[in-house]
């Protein structure tokens, strides 16, 4: 018997716009497939859902590292996205302590919602049978899949982040110590 997906989203204030594209990207889907989508701090959900999804901007925000926490020890299959924007230092060391994680690096919402349903439509196909997909709607699925593949940039390139793992800034004039040189300053 078919059963619905339950699909956890994770993410802080900051993600909303983000995260209600999530939702809507579902029905872009091109087989039915009944979701039950919930994004409510609440563990409990976190423990029922059968994919979990993370969503991280310029910082993080509770109850997201909870929400994590739970589906990885619950062994829920976990989707990472991250924004390309500049980082506090608690978003940083959230990205650290969760290294393990395939993040993927999207530049905009856009890129966002091709990667997930990318991602969601691989855990489809591994799931198909879970979810009552009939052979049609699997290569219907596999098509659709193929599609997204192109419509991918294969890497994207890093933003600078500046001293993002510790450094000096010096006010020229101010704080240059006795004998100091500027690099790149003739």
């Amino acid at each position: 018997m078919a059963t619905r997906v339950r699909l956890f989203i994770s993410a802080g204030p900051d993600q909303e716009p983000a995260r209600e594209l999530l939702g809507r990207a579902l029905a872009e889907l091109p087989v039915n497939i009944g979701w039950l989508i919930k994004r409510t701090p609440d563990v409990a959900s976190v423990a029922e859902a059968h994919l979990f999804a993370v969503l991280l901007g310029p910082d993080i925000w509770a109850p997201v590292g909870l929400e994590l926490w739970w589906a990885m020890r619950t062994e829920k299959p976990v989707l990472a996205y991250r924004m390309a924007a500049m980082r506090t230092p608690a978003a940083h060391a959230f990205l650290q302590e969760n290294a393990m994680l395939d993040w993927t690096r999207v530049l905009d919402l856009q890129q966002l919602r091709r990667a997930f349903l990318l991602d969601v439509s691989r855990f489809l196909m591994q799931h198909a049978e879970r979810y009552g997909l009939t052979l049609l709607e699997a290569q219907t699925l596999s098509d659709y899949l193929g599609r997204l593949k192109q419509a991918l940039p294969a890497d994207l390139p890093e933003i600078s982040t500046g001293a993002a793992g510790g450094g000096v800034i010096l006010a020229p004039g101010k704080d240059e110590p006795a004998g100091a040189q500027l690099i790149g300053k003739e």
